[in-house]
């Protein structure tokens, strides 16, 4: 007698489950639930040129278009050390340097089709890379920052170090690293 009780409430446990299930799939709210949980209202997305980079933009494109976010496009000038180890690195003249990376921004925000009514900036900086990725989320009051990182390991990892990692450690905000080989879920 027992045993048919206690099967009988587990088989009316797991009709009610099963139902409640199937309502909270066909209802709307809960599709739009995270993003009205999530206020990502600005994506600021450093750009190096390269592949990779570019999956990142992918990648904030679609996370703008869910959370009806702005982006912010930016790309680091790095100085350059000089080969005598001197005490200021060479930089190369700022206007020519700044008008090359604002033409390459533009072309890789068109490569990746960004609409122009998501994209609210190109900021163009020259310094240390980690440093001004962080203090751009800072000034321009990100709510996320989408970063590729390359992948390196070893010895390549000691010496070239990874921004990424140090954008993670500085950063005001949240930060989604995007990794070159991954399983792809945009």
């Amino acid at each position: 007698m027992k045993t048919q009780s206690a099967t009988a409430r587990r088989s009316t446990s797991v009709r009610i489950a099963s139902k409640r299930r199937r309502n909270a799939r066909k209802s709307p709210a809960v599709i739009e639930l995270v993003p009205s949980l999530l206020k990502i209202k600005t994506i600021l997305v450093p750009l190096d040129f390269s592949a990779t980079s570019a999956k990142a933009l992918a990648y904030a494109i679609r996370m703008a278009d869910q959370f009806g976010s702005k982006i912010i496009l930016l790309n680091v000038i790095e100085p350059i050390a000089t080969p005598d180890l001197a005490y200021h690195p060479l930089m190369l003249d700022s206007a020519e340097s700044r008008a090359a990376a604002q033409k390459a921004v533009e072309a890789t925000a068109r490569e990746a089709h960004l609409p122009d009514s998501m994209l609210k900036r190109i900021a163009i900086r020259h310094g240390t890379p980690f440093a001004e990725i962080a203090d751009a989320a800072r000034t321009l009051r990100a709510d996320l920052i989408i970063i590729t990182t390359h992948g390196y390991t070893g010895l390549k990892h000691v010496f070239m170090g990874s921004t990424a990692e140090r954008v993670v450690r500085h950063a005001p905000c949240p930060v989604l690293v995007v990794r070159e080989k991954e399983h792809e879920f945009v």
